[in-house]
């Protein structure tokens, strides 16, 4: 593995204009403060004549300990942060396409994206809370994205990155060293650390487990995609993962979005159930979870799906924009406020 230590002034550029290419209907983010029953553009950004109503996101998050904090990574224009609960948004990092990002919970200066520039997977940190960034990750091979990144909450240094290609890889020093873990052979989408376990979605075999830091693994979604021996549930077998919403609450309860429908599990794994969406044979997308499950939103195109009984009846409500919601997620303290990132159909 490859690694490059290279000041930002001279690859990625900070508070670059903001191009953003425009495209058929309403893309960056959208706002309820009503539970969910109406939806408004929180687009605006710092500066009056530009907004980012063109934006694709890819992923979303609260700083720690202050949910007036949000940062965005999109695919099309780097890496955003809103102090304001959306009011307003001011680039941090441009050029890079991001995809994930870690901040570290003990010191919110120290930031972590991943994604691809110049066509090779890279990680990228920041020490001053975006204000600079230096390189710590360049992929060798050529079009490897590194697609996700995590970290030990009990030690921040100890982080974990997903390279589009199957591989996962690790840093025990804060990034300034990596080395490969496991080779998961499979399109990994996510890669998450909770309650002393890292996950790990991939594309076709699902979800995976790992309690001994990526030593050895437990595959969790063997019953979904046929390979656990009888398929058990009234529906298609699963052959394409989507999304991964660990509950923000409740160690154990888990919900995927797939090709197949929406499941739950509310121990870890062991059991899943399918969720009835009030739509047939539906492919739903982006998935957030609180209150152990009890409240969740999922999304199908432009519909936004909430459940507030765990999933036994499910509101729905379009948002006014042609596009799909991709990431959907939930005020930690105001369950009633929540945000969806769009992308292109």
């Amino acid at each position: 593995m490859k690694k490059n230590i290279i000041l930002f002034s001279a690859i990625f550029f900070l508070s670059a204009g903001c191009g953003i290419f425009g495209s058929s209907g309403i893309l960056g983010t959208m706002k309820t403060t009503d539970g969910g029953s109406s939806w408004q553009q929180s687009n605006a950004t710092e500066k009056s004549t530009v907004n980012i109503s063109n934006l694709l996101v890819s992923e979303m998050g609260f700083e720690p300990g202050n949910h007036e904090v949000i940062y965005l990574a999109s695919v099309n224009n780097g890496f955003w942060k809103s102090s304001d609960s959306a009011g307003k948004w001011k680039q941090i990092l441009s050029k890079i396409t991001a995809y994930d990002y870690f901040l570290d919970p003990t010191n919110t200066q120290n930031i972590f994206v991943t994604g691809t520039y110049n066509n090779h997977g890279r990680i990228v940190r920041s020490r001053d809370g975006g204000l600079t960034w230096e390189e710590v990750y360049s992929e060798a091979s050529a079009n490897n994205s590194v697609n996700s990144i995590t970290a030990n909450p009990a030690n921040p240094r100890e982080l974990f990155a997903a390279l589009n290609s199957g591989v996962l890889i690790k840093s025990m020093d804060g990034g300034d060293t990596w080395l490969v873990v496991y080779d998961f052979k499979d399109q990994i989408l996510k890669v998450r650390y909770n309650n002393k376990s890292i996950y790990v979605l991939s594309r076709t075999k699902g979800l995976s487990k790992s309690i001994d830091n990526g030593v050895k693994w437990n595959t969790l979604t063997d019953s979904l995609t046929g390979l656990g021996g009888i398929f058990s549930y009234t529906s298609r077998t699963v052959e394409q993962f989507y999304k991964l919403a660990l509950d923000d609450q409740s160690s154990g309860v888990i919900f995927l979005t797939t090709n197949a429908g929406l499941y739950k599990t509310t121990d870890d794994g062991k059991n899943w159930q399918l969720q009835k969406l009030p739509v047939k044979n539906s492919a739903p997308r982006a998935i957030a979870s609180t209150r152990g499950g009890m409240l969740a939103y999922t999304s199908i195109g432009n519909i936004v799906f909430k459940t507030l009984d765990g999933g036994k009846s499910w509101q729905t409500q379009p948002l006014t924009t042609t596009n799909v919601i991709n990431k959907i997620i939930i005020d930690p303290l105001l369950a009633q406020v929540a945000y969806a990132g769009l992308i292109e159909q």
